[in-house]
């Protein structure tokens, strides 16, 4: 569900030398079909050398976790609950994140003043659009949990009280003071 997007993002990335994607030709921030075919083709072969990777990355992976396995060990992942802007995910999900009209973030995550820092911390990743995610019926995560899933034994969700509650600080805030 995930291999066509990330492949052809990690090509765009070398293409462009950067994971800005906004910073991309229009036709490729807003995800337009005939773009992306387009550079499909373009970059066919960094395409397919990145899904090949993929394949081999994960078949050598099962056969570590089975011999793992085999052994009485359990393989432990962790999920952080927010993603980067520069990535995949949030690219070929735009509408599941807070973000305008050109990818730039409406909304990001933070951790709110304390005694730690009275400022709080600003950590930038753009947050969830969680009515739509519900309009999916919470397609994406439920992808992404069955893929961790699928590759570890056990799994740890990072900031996983995020679900229940987060700091939305304003993307264009210089400290989490004003979430």
């Amino acid at each position: 569900w995930w291999l066509r997007d990330f492949a052809l993002f990690s090509a765009l990335i070398q293409h462009y030398q950067n994971d800005c994607w906004s910073s991309w030709d229009k036709g490729l921030v807003h995800r337009d079909k005939d773009s992306l075919v387009q550079w499909r083709q373009i970059l066919a072969p960094m395409i397919e050398r990145e899904q090949f990777v993929q394949y081999l990355f994960f078949l050598q992976w099962m056969k570590l976790r089975e011999y793992a396995n085999s052994r009485h060990v359990r393989m432990f992942g962790d999920m952080p609950i927010f993603v980067s802007r520069g990535s995949a995910d949030v690219w070929a999900n735009q509408s599941l994140f807070c973000l305008d009209g050109e990818g730039q973030p409406t909304a990001v995550a933070g951790v709110p003043p304390d005694y730690f820092s009275r400022d709080g911390q600003l950590w930038g990743n753009p947050l969830y659009r969680w009515d739509r995610i519900r309009e999916t019926g919470y397609r994406w995560w439920i992808q992404r949990f069955r893929t961790a899933f699928d590759l570890y034994d056990l799994l740890r969700i990072d900031h996983f009280r995020g679900f229940e509650a987060y700091w939305e600080v304003p993307a264009k805030a210089t400290t989490a003071k004003t979430g």
